[in-house]
């Protein structure tokens, strides 16, 4: 059987990763007002694992490391193990501006 040839799925990851990536900073703006919103913790939770998947399956794995420790943080607020605060929100969003970056990255150079 034949390799197949993630790059030939670069644009279409291109550009799912950045609605994920929208979809972070919306829900994260939402919980910078209200860190009990459920639904924005949810679609955190969601955007940020499967931004995660499919950047391991691209071989993009910094990317889906900064994923996976979002995608943990949200869980364990969900599951109300940790409790996220609104003075980890702004640490969540700088991850989540240096995954925009990695992500230049990879349409530039990769």
């Amino acid at each position: 059987m034949e390799p197949i040839d993630l790059g030939s799925y670069k644009s279409i990851y291109i550009k799912t990763a950045r609605e994920y990536i929208k979809k972070m900073h919306t829900s994260l703006n939402e919980l910078s007002t209200d860190v009990s919103n459920k639904e924005a913790l949810n679609n955190l939770h969601i955007a940020s694992h499967s931004l995660k998947s499919q950047s391991q399956v691209m071989g993009y794995n910094n990317i889906a490391n900064i994923c996976l420790n979002i995608e943990n943080a949200s869980n364990d607020s969900l599951k109300g193990s940790n409790q996220l605060t609104a003075d980890i929100i702004p640490n969540i969003k700088s991850l989540v501006k240096e995954i925009g970056e990695m992500l230049k990255q990879v349409q530039h150079y990769n």
